[in-house]
């Protein structure tokens, strides 16, 4: 997904070009909210519901969940707009997790970005506060920094005891840095009004289908633990990578 965001971007900026929606007053305050909506396919996601992956294996997913960071917001004039300090550990199993929302300062929206993970500077500050905190599993330590990702569960094919498959995703530098920014246009330039504090509202599905066919195709019954950096950790960030899709951008006035 890395290589494509510049790609992305010229994109952009022709439809920046091209849109003819404007907010009606530049910098307009207003409120983001990101709705989260986790996928197996074209189906919700469900704790222990029994699923078949794109290669024929079945399984049931325990866990899921992954950092979102990073936050940019792109503007039709060009500009882009950094929320700062949002680490929002999106887990399936929390649904007050799913909905991240922030203030910001609309300029005719076009675009939305960010990091999947915890950002190489934060990952060795020992920030340690809200999802940051150990306390919520994803922390690895002071070496090591944080898992970004976790993909955990029960499956047939599995050749691991009771038949769970395992894939705790980390590692934030050298060669197999798993860190990548996801870029997701709007279906056109976000118009919202400057007497009213508005909400701008965002739908994203993620799809845990992608995690085992993508850019590289990962089996289960081939690859069953994945619980340390390097290169198979850097293929499943690779594969998730590709899992979000914006499905609505909204302004409710």
């Amino acid at each position: 997904m890395r290589y494509l965001i510049p790609v992305l971007l010229s994109g952009l900026m022709l439809l920046a070009v091209s849109c003819k929606k404007e907010l009606s007053a530049s910098g307009s305050p207003t409120i983001v909210s990101v709705q989260f909506s986790n996928l197996v396919g074209t189906s919700p996601l469900v704790i222990g519901n029994s699923y078949t992956n794109t290669l024929g294996e079945e399984y049931e997913v325990t866990a899921f969940r992954y950092y979102i960071s990073n936050v940019r917001l792109y503007s039709r004039n060009g500009s882009s707009q950094v929320i700062s300090g949002i680490y929002q550990l999106v887990d399936q199993a929390d649904s007050a997790s799913q909905i991240l929302t922030f203030p910001a300062t609309a300029d005719s929206l076009i675009a939305i970005s960010f990091l999947i993970g915890v950002d190489s500077l934060t990952n060795v500050n020992n920030t340690q506060t809200g999802y940051l905190n150990s306390s919520y599993g994803m922390y690895r330590g002071a070496d090591s920094g944080y898992y970004m990702a976790k993909l955990e569960g029960i499956s047939t094919a599995s050749n691991y005891v009771n038949g769970v498959f395992q894939y705790d995703i980390g590692g934030f530098e050298g060669p197999y840095n798993v860190l990548h920014t996801v870029i997701l246009p709007f279906p056109s330039a976000i118009s919202a009004s400057s007497n009213t504090l508005d909400t701008v509202a965002i739908t994203l599905t993620a799809n845990v289908q992608d995690w085992f066919q993508g850019s590289n195709e990962l089996p289960i019954g081939v690859f069953t633990v994945c619980t340390t950096s390097g290169p198979l950790a850097y293929d499943y960030a690779e594969n998730y990578a590709q899992m979000f899709t914006l499905t609505s951008a909204t302004v409710k006035y």
